[in-house]
This record gives structure tokens, C-alpha cells and sequence, in this order.
């Protein structure tokens, strides 16, 4: 049998009297008692400081999480620090503005029917890369989220580099299983909930050319998921762009960004700057 009561207790922890509840165990011989420890102040205070600690764990899981989801991102180490803190804003106001708010506005936990974004300039050094990596860090810092995904929701890659990686895949012998295969590339860039890709245009158009980014962004409208894209190809009207990526899939382009292009314009910063 259990009978309880209420009486005088002593706090354990601030040594003051207060009325507890006392728990009598009787099917012991002699009964055992069992009295509450604390008082309700000092409970209060427990229970903040077990709350507390379990939010600074969740934090420093969250930060390692997003660690390790930077480094494996794809980005080239050399851009890693661009932020928009560190972003020459009187040199590019609109194209700041206009990448902040859209960087404010990604969740990346929900991220499909985001419109995608498109940089475009056609000359170098204008700060589309500074503010495309501006927006990874922008979106990984204020991530807030908990998961326990190993791979990174983020997907850096170079238009030129990514034509060539699967490119590569097509001379690898049925049994060498050390190098990827096409379709683990394709992979890595399906359902990524960010996919980001620079420089496009730099490589020669071509029917593989043409395939490999239809193909890419034919599955980003399907799961309705963003890309960023920067280009010094012109995206309205241009047969440059058409001839790289094909007509079908610079329409689509268009209307994953709402037909809206982010047009950049100006000296070549770095030249200016004489920084790399």
C-alpha cells in the first residue's frame, strides 16, 4: 500500500522549510518514506538550468551539423568566408538587396516552390560568386532547424567542372568501382534542397552540354525546388544561352525565377581591388 501526505520538508539545495509531499511505502517492514528534495524555487531553477543545458547540446549538435554540412557543400575553400557582412554593398546595391532578401526568405527545411534566382553580368569581377556564397552562409547561420542528415542540403557546383565530372563518368570500365557512376552524380544533385551553380557558360555548347542541363533542371521543376544560377551568358533572348543549355530548358529557367534575372554591371572588382 502507498500513502501520501503533505508536511514540512527541507530543501536540499537552499536548506529552507516547505510543505512537500511525503510518499509512505508500506508493504516495506519498517515503511519507507520518500519526501520531496527541493523546494519550489529551487525546482524551478533545476528544471531552467536541465532546460538550458539541453538547448546549449541541441545548439552545439546544430553547429557541428552545420559544420560539417559548409565544408561538404562543394564550395572551393577560398570562398567559404564571402558574406554579405564582408560584401562591398556600395558597389552593388541592388544586387545585395535583392540576394539578402532572397536569402531571408529560403527555409531550408521547406524549400520547394522558392523561386530560384539568376546572376547574370557579362563581364567578370562583379560579385556574383561573393554574393551567391554570401547566401549559403546567410542561410546555413540562420538555420535554426534540427536534422540529422549527413549530407549537406547545400549544393555547390561549377557549371564547367560539373559537365566535366559527368562527362568523365562515361570512360570508366563496368569493373572499376572506385571512381562514381553518372547516375550517383545526378544523385547528389536531385532533391538537394539548394542546388547552386556557377560560372555557366564557360563550357563549349554541345548535345551532351544541352542533355546534362536539361536534365538537372528538368528534375528541380519536378520536386519544385530552387536553383541559383550565375552567368556571363545574357538569359532573355540570347541564342548563347539556348545553344548551351537548350531552348526547352531556359524556358523553364524563366519560370522558376519568375521571369525575373538579377543583372549585374560594372568595373571588375577585383582588378580594382587587386584581390583574387
Amino acid at each position: 500500500m502507498i500513502e501520501t501526505k503533505t508536511e514540512d520538508c527541507q530543501c536540499d539545495d537552499c536548506g529552507s522549510t516547505f510543505q512537500g509531499k511525503v510518499t509512505i511505502y508500506k508493504k516495506f517492514t519498517p515503511p519507507r518514506e520518500v519526501r520531496d528534495r527541493l523546494c519550489p524555487q529551487c525546482s524551478i531553477a533545476l528544471q531552467d538550468r536541465e532546460n538550458s543545458e539541453r538547448h546549449q547540446e541541441v545548439e552545439r549538435q546544430r553547429q557541428a551539423r552545420k559544420e560539417i554540412w559548409l565544408q561538404g557543400c562543394g564550395m572551393p575553400a577560398e570562398l567559404l568566408t564571402k558574406t554579405f557582412d564582408n560584401f562591398e554593398v556600395a558597389y552593388q546595391k541592388a544586387a545585395y538587396k535583392m540576394a539578402l532578401d532572397w536569402a531571408k526568405g529560403f527555409n531550408l527545411d521547406s524549400p520547394a516552390g522558392y523561386p530560384s534566382l539568376i546572376f547574370y553580368s557579362n563581364g567578370p569581377g562583379v560579385g556574383k560568386g561573393h554574393l551567391m556564397v554570401a547566401i549559403v552562409n546567410y542561410i546555413l547561420v540562420n538555420w535554426k532547424g534540427y536534422s540529422s542528415r549527413k549530407s549537406s542540403p547545400i549544393r555547390f557546383e561549377s557549371g564547367p567542372s560539373l559537365v566535366r565530372r559527368i562527362r568523365a563518368t562515361y570512360n570508366i570500365r563496368p569493373d572499376d568501382y572506385a571512381h562514381e557512376r553518372e547516375d550517383e552524380v545526378y544523385r547528389s544533385l536531385a532533391g538537394v534542397p539548394l542546388l547552386l551553380l556557377d560560372d555557366v557558360g564557360k563550357e563549349k555548347p554541345s548535345d551532351f552540354t544541352r542533355e546534362t542541363y536539361w536534365f538537372i533542371i528538368n528534375e528541380r521543376v519536378t520536386t519544385a525546388l530552387p536553383v541559383i544560377i550565375s552567368s556571363r551568358l545574357e538569359f532573355e533572348g540570347a541564342k548563347q544561352l539556348k545553344a548551351l543549355m537548350g531552348e526547352d530548358t531556359v524556358s523553364r529557367l524563366s519560370g522558376m525565377s519568375k521571369g525575373k534575372f538579377l543583372r549585374m554591371s560594372g568595373i571588375d572588382y577585383r582588378m580594382l581591388k587587386g584581390v583574387a
